[in-house]
């Protein structure tokens, strides 16, 4: 049964999202916005994990079920979109001087409304349910704190990646960008209005947390040993985000962005797993995820913008590497030398 559940996994997660590359490719070659595509994406691993769950369930296993189904009819729903896109082109818009891509536009709905339903779904469906799942709310005070810690990290490696560009560049141009960031009013406004946001996206970062953190993490740990199953799933991980590298992170950079990505994702990985094996708590890396993302594009000052078109070279990937070293010496934390899977991360 288990093998079962992971081939389904295996299944979604990688095959869903190389069939819909595909798509996402004809539309990257019509230089079409593909970002409904980047967002759906990040849905597939956790459908993965429900429909290994609802297909090998038992008749006494109790699930939440009505949650489960939300976040399916969701990614479907934003599959749709995707493939529309493609299909169906429409011009974007032009707004105070940026342009708007309608479906993707479109795609935001079933994504805000999924997430509502799903996280009431989740709150409502009792405790026994989400025991079951593996997304009961469990050792808040410690989640709260490595939260904090994590906010704290990332605001460092930014601030170290940005001094050594600078050191090496002999200017302050990035320093400059972060001071004009941190002046502006509507920076602070968008931090403020981050935890109300989470509602209505969390489905998304919960699309990938569920599958890489819950369901794979503790398989590559048994498999291989609590330090090397954390660094395979951190490549294994960067290596599903390698058509998003080539096609909407870094057009032309396309391998600088790979590389970059498992570097990333290592070290992210690193810190998740570490959080999640302290807490067995799933919600601290869906929390820690979302907030990645929106603080990045908050510091970088180009809202989600930042996230593509970037211009990599090769030599920026020792900056990288070195501005998540602070991320990376986690794996030397003792919960790591542990023999056997942390109790609260059951498969």
């Amino acid at each position: 049964m288990e093998k079962r559940k992971l081939w389904i996994f295996i299944a979604v997660a990688y095959g869903v999202t190389a069939l819909m590359s595909l798509v996402m490719f004809m539309g990257f070659r019509k230089q079409y916005d593909i970002t409904a595509f980047v967002n759906v994406q990040m849905m597939y691993p956790a459908c993965g994990v429900i429909l290994g769950k609802m297909i090998t369930r038992r008749e006494d296993d109790e699930l939440p079920v009505a949650g489960f189904i939300t976040v399916l009819i969701t990614t479907a729903l934003m599959m749709i979109t995707a493939v529309l896109s493609v299909a169906f082109h429409i011009d974007p818009l032009e707004v105070a001087g940026q342009k708007i891509d309608i479906w993707n536009l479109i795609s935001q709905l079933p994504l805000i409304t999924g997430s509502v339903v799903a996280y009431i779904l989740f709150w409502t469906c009792g405790r026994q349910k989400r025991e079951n799942a593996g997304i009961e709310r469990k050792n808040i005070k410690l989640s709260i704190i490595l939260i904090a810690a994590f906010v704290a990290l990332f605001i460092g490696k930014c601030m170290i990646a940005v001094f050594v560009e600078d050191y090496v560049s002999h200017s302050d141009e990035q320093l400059q960008v972060i001071l004009a960031t941190i002046s502006s009013p509507l920076t602070w406004i968008s931090l403020a209005v981050l935890p109300i946001n989470f509602i209505f996206s969390f489905i998304a970062f919960f699309g990938e947390e569920y599958g890489w953190r819950y369901y794979l993490q503790p398989i590559m740990q048994k498999r291989f040993g609590k330090r090397c199953g954390i660094l395979l799933l951190g490549i294994v991980w960067a290596i599903w985000h390698i058509d998003v590298d080539y096609m909407y992170y870094a057009e032309g950079y396309g391998l600088q962005a790979f590389v970059c990505q498992i570097i990333t994702c290592v070290a992210i990985a690193i810190f998740f797993g570490y959080a999640y094996m302290k807490t067995g708590n799933i919600w601290v890396p869906i929390i820690m995820h979302y907030l990645n993302n929106n603080i990045a594009a908050l510091i970088g000052g180009r809202g989600s913008a930042v996230l593509t078109g970037q211009v990599i070279e090769w030599s920026e990937i020792p900056i990288v590497a070195i501005s998540y070293v602070f991320f990376i010496l986690f794996i030397l934390a003792p919960v790591f030398k542990k023999e056997a899977v942390s109790e609260n991360a059951t498969i």
